[in-house]
């Protein structure tokens, strides 16, 4: 009798109401997740029960209803659908049933981990999922949990909003138990963290739910796509609302992610209520242009290299050990690609690939003078005896996770901490192999190296000639300042009419180099400097307004750090609303071009000024 079934442990052949059992997919605290067959076809038999004893089972129920009502007033083809729902057994203590589609394909996390996905793709996939949310918001559905878990897409590519377990629509009768509605704690907005932060001894209060909540999830879901090669398995992550704000894709990924989805991507996170898109139609129209873009910064470029997403090679004799901290294996830092050094677009492409080819003297010079120094200290030096063995961890079982075939089931959310998390930004580091050429001791493969073996003035010479070309292939494109060039006619053209700025000396507005230094770890106890660590992407503001543009807008630029001066040029102004224009503004100080490296400048740690002037111009010097 169908009362009698066990919700939570249906077995295969077992029928529900002529929906035949297959297999048991999944389960979370409310409901558990099957899939079905009927008339030989498959579906998803999402159940609701009480899973875990210490909850309500009444208001299982009535989250069961409340998803059933969301899905009934939704019908786009990237969200899931209902195709039916009943009470199995008896009218009032049965259980509730709803049959979904049985979506066949990944998680949004596990896409991007292994699919490898273009630029162009990721931002397909959301202009996608931003239309299926403003179809959702103008039903009166917010989903509340846009998380990467919550999205998959089928094996054809096309994404699939599912999990409406914490859904809430227009007049709904409230069944939030705590202050904040069932989330994932990543992707909760900073208003609703801030209204946590306000109430955390106000047991009554509850948090009302807007658009831009989801919105703010989906930014969120957006940025660790862009940002993290791995988003389905990595812990620690940058907090998406602490103080400080997280880093750009532009520069997590070294100009891989182009400098315009960058800007929308943290457009999307900003703090600040008032600057982030007020409806999901607003956040989809730029999509809709980034979409046309056919340049190879779109369309042949991935946001992360594949050896980034692919598990560590097993060492010889065993599994290789895993970092903590970093599951699968030690990150691969990414390279430079050619957009982070002279901005989006082709002509700045080109320019970029003509400064790789033509290295200029001084860094020339500068690598031999390193070289020299190098090889001169590790010859004078005795080998020292070969080290004692390393012993390897032991192995350590890897499954493969199983592929995901049906809408996940909804999980009770774990209560929020006293405080709220916070999570801590890797730094890549570069590990050269065991059997690689190294400069500790010398000589390349210092295990086989005779401790009293003089080296001939021949093998000196090989030797130094090998560390220029290693230290070499470690800088490639290395340059002390940027080529000169003709300025984008879009970029005067914007800040002429646009900015109403003039060029060759007419405007020289007042810049904050980098914004992210506003806490920085100075080399001197003078607050007027900044340590810039490597040539690269930057981010600065107007320190004053600036004709029509006001203080504060941010500038997306370069650094370059390697020669006697630090220069600098930002290529876009974002304006209030989020908004960017084209821009060619170089960082001077006084008459000079670039800054002046101050006390305590060495390789890899530059210091220059906080504050500097920037010079609006037509053609790059």
């Amino acid at each position: 009798m169908f009362w009698r079934l066990d919700p939570k442990n249906l077995a295969p052949g077992q029928m529900v109401d002529g929906w035949r059992i297959v297999r048991k997919i999944g389960g979370g605290s409310y409901a558990v997740v099957y899939e079905v067959e009927k008339d030989g076809k498959r579906f998803a038999l999402k159940v609701a029960c009480q899973v875990d004893t210490r909850g309500d089972p009444k208001q299982t129920d009535a989250r069961a209803r409340r998803e059933v009502v969301c899905l009934q007033k939704l019908d786009h083809p990237h969200i899931i659908r209902m195709w039916a729902h009943g009470r199995c057994g008896d009218p009032r203590s049965g259980f509730l049933y709803v049959v979904l589609d049985l979506v066949d394909g990944y998680t949004l996390g596990e896409w991007v981990r292994r699919t490898y996905p273009t630029v162009h793709e990721d931002v397909v996939v959301f202009l996608k999922l931003f239309d299926a949310l403003e179809h959702m918001h103008e039903r009166g559905v917010f989903h509340r949990d846009l998380s990467l878990r919550n999205i998959m897409l089928t094996k054809e590519g096309e994404p699939v909003i599912i999990d409406f377990g914490a859904a809430d629509y227009a007049d709904a009768a409230e069944l939030t138990d705590a202050q904040l509605p069932p989330c994932t704690p990543r992707n909760r907005s900073p208003e609703a963290m801030r209204f946590w932060r306000e109430n955390l001894h106000n047991p009554e209060a509850r948090y009302t739910f807007q658009a831009t909540d989801d919105i703010f999830a989906l930014g969120a879901d957006l940025y660790d796509v862009l940002t993290d090669p791995t988003p389905d398995l990595s812990k620690n992550r940058p907090s998406l609302q602490g103080a400080v704000a997280p880093a750009s894709p532009f520069k997590v990924t070294q100009g891989r992610v182009p400098l315009d989805l960058s800007t929308y991507a943290m457009m999307l996170l900003h703090p600040s209520l008032k600057e982030r898109p007020a409806t999901a139609k607003d956040a989809r129209r730029p999509l809709e242009d980034f979409a046309k873009c056919e340049g190879p910064e779109w369309r042949d470029t991935r946001p992360h290299l594949v050896s980034a997403q692919l598990p560590p090679e097993p060492a010889e004799g065993g599994p290789a050990p895993i970092e903590e901290g970093q599951p699968g294996g030690v990150e691969v830092p990414i390279p430079s690609h050619p957009s982070a050094v002279q901005g989006a677009g082709v002509a700045a492409l080109n320019s970029a690939r003509l400064a790789l080819r033509r290295p200029t003297l001084v860094g020339l010079l500068a690598l031999v003078v390193l070289a020299a120094a190098v090889a001169a200290s590790v010859l004078h030096r005795p080998v020292p005896a070969e080290p004692p063995p390393v012993a390897r961890s032991g192995s350590v079982e890897q499954t493969a996770p199983a592929p995901v075939l049906a809408e996940k089931p909804t999980s009770r959310p774990a209560q929020l901490p006293s405080s709220p998390p916070t999570q801590k930004e890797a730094s890549p580091s570069v590990q050269l192999p065991e059997n690689s050429p190294t400069l500790t001791n010398g000589v390349p493969n210092p295990q086989k190296a005779s401790p009293r073996r003089m080296l001939s003035k021949v093998q000196r010479c090989a030797l130094l000639v090998f560390t220029l070309a290693w230290v070499e292939e470690g800088c490639t494109g290395v340059q002390t300042r940027p080529e000169p060039e003709a300025c984008p006619q879009e970029a005067v053209d914007a800040m002429r009419k646009e900015l109403g700025w003039r060029m060759g000396g007419g405007t020289q507005p007042g810049i904050v180099v980098d914004v992210t230094k506003r806490a920085p770890e100075y080399l001197t106890k003078d607050e007027d400097f900044f340590t810039v660590h490597n040539d690269g992407p930057v981010t600065g503001e107007l320190a004053r307004d600036e004709g029509k543009a006001p203080k504060g807008t941010r500038l997306e630029g370069h650094l370059w750090t390697t020669g006697d001066r630090i220069y600098g040029r930002y290529r876009r102004a974002q304006l209030p609303g989020g908004r960017t224009v084209p821009i060619c503004v170089e960082l001077t100080y006084g008459r000079n071009l670039g800054l002046d490296k101050q006390e305590g400048s060495k390789p890899g740690h530059a210091v220059g000024a906080k504050e500097a002037n920037g010079l609006a111009v037509a053609r790059w010097r």
